[in-house]
């Protein structure tokens, strides 16, 4: 028997031995999760012509959807810290009304199929005009 086995042993056999003063405890305060974007800038209506300020990414994603949607308001933001691995898209349509938020999510998905091969994640909201 090797060394460590027997000090293993002889250290399991022992009785284990309790203090007598109670373990403190620790009480945690949760907060509410910090959102991936704004939830003002998702919600805005974006005009026709896109921003100076978007990416690269942001304006082929924003441009690719306005083309296909024709008459959607898009406003995309790239979350992932300028690396374009993680968009959050805001899309408003007259096409997705009594469609459910499956269904627009699925249209959107397969409008964008090549791009999200690319992508980390997609945070997605819909809705109809």
């Amino acid at each position: 028997m090797s060394v460590f086995a027997s000090s293993l042993r002889t250290a399991l056999a022992r009785p284990i031995l309790c203090s007598a003063a109670p373990l403190p405890i620790r009480t945690f305060t949760t907060t509410r999760p910090t959102p991936i974007a704004s939830t003002s800038r998702l919600l805005q209506a974006s005009s026709s012509e896109a921003p100076a300020s978007l990416t690269d990414g942001e304006k082929a994603l924003k441009d690719k959807l306005e083309k296909e949607l024709d008459g959607a308001k898009v406003d995309v933001q790239d979350v992932s810290g300028g690396c374009g691995s993680f968009y959050a898209i805001s899309i408003s349509h007259p096409s997705f009304k009594g469609l459910t938020t499956m269904k627009q999510h699925r249209i959107v998905n397969g409008l964008l199929a090549e791009e999200i091969k690319g992508m980390h994640g997609l945070q997605l909201k819909t809705s109809a005009e």
